[in-house]
């Protein structure tokens, strides 16, 4: 019995290890220069200096905001239509980067299908917009490219779809690496 209280506040120690490392930390210093450290601020008018620090582990936090950055300065729309192979491509690639995008259906929205004539002079679907750069149609490396350009992290996936050891693979296994995107069967 005595070992299960002992995993219990053990599990509960290392619980809370997790907690404790996110946060702000606050190094008080007295006049005569002595040193603590706190995870709150001193009372005010108590005469110590502060230093604050954010201890949390986040470098997920940093990218957050520079992918809001770019969000917000390069948005993506996909301007698509039900039935297009083509779209379903570039929706599928945005996805697997992780591109946080718009999307909207030209099919039956008169409106958006004038909107889009004058915006890039005419319509054709999938259209992608990258900020104020439009792509008609879709070829991922340019559409790899103008991300790239943009500042949209890569994904570590995609970065070693191409690589030397998956073709020496294929060249192994006599494979061709080919694989048609569906069976005319």
């Amino acid at each position: 019995m005595r070992h299960i209280y002992s995993l219990f506040f053990m599990v509960l120690a290392v619980a809370g290890l997790s907690v404790a490392q996110a946060g702000t930390l606050y190094k008080w210093v007295d006049s005569e220069g002595r040193v603590s450290y706190h995870d709150q601020p001193p009372p005010e008018g108590s005469g110590y200096r502060v230093e604050e620090k954010n201890i949390s582990t986040g470098k997920k936090a940093t990218e957050d905001e520079s992918l809001k950055n770019i969000v917000e300065k390069y948005p993506v729309t996909l301007y698509s239509v039900p039935v297009c192979g083509s779209c379903d491509l570039a929706r599928a690639y945005l996805q697997k980067r992780k591109v946080p995008y718009s999307e909207h259906n030209l099919d039956n929205n008169p409106d958006l299908q004038q909107k889009l004539k004058k915006q890039i002079g005419s319509l054709s679907a999938p259209t992608i917009t990258i900020g104020e750069k439009v792509m008609k149609g879709y070829v991922e490396s340019i559409l790899e490219g103008e991300l790239d350009g943009a500042g949209y992290p890569k994904n570590e996936a995609l970065e070693n779809v191409g690589s030397n050891e998956d073709k020496e693979k294929a060249s192994d296994s006599g494979e061709s690496g080919y694989r048609p995107a569906r069976s005319r069967y």
